[in-house]
């Protein structure tokens, strides 16, 4: 039996400049001392996220100059801290438990 390839029509959001490609802009953006001309040629000079993530130091530093070069990649490669992710994960759980509890109603116990 042959596997038929289904193609993901992109992109997934329904307006032209949908929510994910805002999510990517501000992800980028958060970069400490990316000054704004500096995230406008990184974008310009980058087709995808995965494209800036590739890019080492050397090559950021002639687009956006070797000081926010250098925080961009720590910020693509410093650890992850998995305990924000348990607090993230807390919180939308109490916000998810709160959206289900009748009203007039407390949660805790």
């Amino acid at each position: 039996m042959q596997i038929r390839t289904i193609e993901l029509q992109l992109p997934l959001d329904a307006d032209e400049a949908g929510s994910l490609a805002r999510q990517r802009m501000k992800h980028l953006a958060a970069v400490d001392g990316l000054e704004p001309a500096a995230f406008v040629r990184l974008v310009r000079s980058f087709p995808s996220l995965r494209a800036v993530y590739a890019a080492p130091e050397a090559e950021l530093a002639k687009i956006i100059g070797p000081v926010a070069a250098a925080r961009m990649r720590w910020f693509i490669d410093a650890p992850l801290d998995t305990a924000l992710a348990r607090e993230a994960t807390a919180r939308e759980a109490a916000v998810a438990t709160a959206r289900v509890a009748p009203a007039g109603l407390s949660t805790a116990a």
